[in-house]
């Protein structure tokens, strides 16, 4: 008979999870399937359901607790204490492999499940002694199976309860301080609110559009009362996007609407469903905004992190992803998470998944950002024209000129700034027209326009007016200075001449602006 060792309690506890904080979203899903099954069973209601976490940093303890449906007496034994022999359905139930429940035993002393099941009058708890695990797994001279290893480090008793109580209750004691991490509320808090099924914020105006949604296709969006010492944790997402510091945030864009997309097979079989922000497309999202990417979320949990979709297989350049704020979640009962839950098991129905969402994320978001980046530098094009034209009117009114070839030159640049404004014209049209055809590339347009509005046409009358100004005054800059004779003014001017040559325009301007308030003081 083959003996499985010790080293596979290594690869389920300490091996198994790249992030700590991982343990905390294992008992989540597993409270969260005991909860579905108390709501159906009638036990409790969906309002009364909670997921309480409770950290206890100066105590380095960790509970967490759910009042759902709890383990009978009979069963406790053998479900806590057998590996990786789970009897939930992979197809219906979060976690469904037997091996999460030890997630926390690679970070704290002492391991213990607590739990009622209502009608019994009694509790049941069992002890994992984590400090007698790591020492039996670093002594290279012990080799014992893995079952007698387990069965060497629990520990397990009964004690009278209320007959009515009925809960699970993990806690995590003498949290080793390599783990200090998982004591961090905030850090903890950050974590669970992109990760765990827990509700939109009430203030993301965008909710009711989900729902509405859910509502008129018949989807469900699993979602559970996460508590973090008393405080409800909710997704974190926004209509505002910031740029800068944690400490200076900044806003710069803003999601004006969101958009739903449907991946089915030929068969007409829903395999997942997406929603996403419609916004100007400025730039990447900054990390600051916690919710950047399109995040992927199976029952509402997430599969892996933001770079989970990622170039180059569902986009088509790096950035691509970083452009965008939404869900994909996936629905066919055949996509299953791998143990890792960082993505999907290999199979036919992943397969056709990645197929039918792969347009969606590599051609159509692709088309997208770039068609708002044709549209804003069309706008800031034409903008620019008006801005070029005020500075010319400017000089031409208040003798800002060093000359008649400074004053040519800057008209050719006004006629070069023009051209570019009948080109943005022309690609603003065509833009247009392009978004007449789709309700997405209409609203991006819209946003976009109100932000960088295009100059109004100007009359030939408007037009012709700095030819009238620079015939009827002909003055210069150095004109201005009327206490100082011709030829000092001459000789001012090739001395501006000069800086302009050999400095920056603009730091040239600024150098000519402070001679020329010296020398009229």
């Amino acid at each position: 008979m083959a003996e499985i060792g010790k080293n596979i309690i290594e690869n389920l506890t300490t091996a198994m999870y790249e992030n700590s904080y991982t343990v905390y979203r294992e008992y989540i899903q597993n409270s969260a399937d005991s909860i579905d099954k108390a709501i159906d069973s009638g036990i409790i209601t969906s309002s009364e359901a909670t997921i309480d976490i409770e950290i206890e940093y100066t105590k380095r303890k960790i509970t967490i607790n759910d009042n759902a449906m709890g383990i009978p007496k009979d069963e406790f034994y053998k479900k806590l204490s057998d590996i990786a022999d789970s009897q939930k359905d992979k197809t219906k139930e979060k976690g469904f492999r037997g091996i999460g429940r030890l997630a926390g035993l690679a970070y704290c002393n002492a391991l213990i499940f607590r739990t009622s099941f209502k009608g019994e009058n009694v509790e049941s708890v069992m002890k994992w002694d984590g400090v007698k695990l790591r020492e039996v797994l670093s002594d290279v001279n012990q080799h014992p199976s893995a079952s007698s290893l387990v069965d060497s480090i629990i520990e397990c008793e009964v004690i009278p309860c209320d007959e009515n109580s009925h809960f699970f209750e993990v806690i995590m004691e003498g949290v080793i301080p390599e783990s200090d991490n998982l004591l961090d509320e905030h850090e903890v808090k950050e974590y669970l609110q992109m990760v765990a099924p827990v509700p939109y914020l009430n203030s993301f105006i965008f909710r009711s559009k989900i729902e509405e949604f859910i509502k008129k296709e018949n989807l469900k969006i699993d979602q559970y009362n996460v508590l973090i010492n008393g405080n409800p944790i909710f997704k974190p997402y926004k209509t505002i996007l910031y740029e800068g510091t944690e400490d200076k945030k900044i806003q710069y864009d803003e999601i004006n609407d969101i958009e739903f997309r449907k991946f089915e097979t030929k068969d007409g079989e829903l395999l997942g469903w997406l929603w996403f922000g419609v916004t100007k497309f400025e730039k990447q999202i900054p990390i600051i905004n916690p919710t950047r990417g399109i995040r992927i979320r199976k029952e509402n949990i997430q599969i892996g992190n933001e770079d989970t979709l990622s170039y180059p297989k569902f986009y088509k350049e790096s950035r691509g992803n970083c452009y965008f704020v939404g869900e994909l979640f996936a629905v066919s009962p055949n996509l299953i998470p791998n143990a890792r839950r960082d993505y999907f098991n290999t199979n036919p129905t992943l397969k056709k998944f990645e197929e039918l969402i792969t347009p969606t994320l590599y051609k159509e978001f692709y088309d997208l950002y770039h068609y708002a980046s044709k549209v804003r530098s069309s706008f800031k094009k034409a903008a620019g024209y008006e801005k070029k034209q005020q500075e010319f009117q400017e000089k031409v009114d208040n003798a800002g000129f060093l000359d008649s070839e400074d004053m040519l030159e800057a008209k050719k640049e006004l006629e070069n700034e023009k051209t570019n404004l009948e080109k943005a014209q022309r690609e603003i049209e065509l833009r247009q027209k392009d978004a007449e055809k789709s309700s997405v590339l209409n609203r991006v347009f819209k946003q976009i326009e109100t932000t960088y509005r295009p100059p109004e046409k100007k009359d030939d009358k408007t037009e012709k007016s700095p030819k009238k100004e620079e015939k009827d005054t002909k003055k210069y800059l150095t004109q201005n200075l009327s206490k100082y004779g011709k030829k000092e003014q001459k000789l001012i001017s090739k001395i501006y001449g000069i800086v302009k040559a050999i400095l920056p325009k603009d730091m040239a301007e600024m150098v000519i602006t402070k001679i020329q308030e010296e020398l009229s003081k």
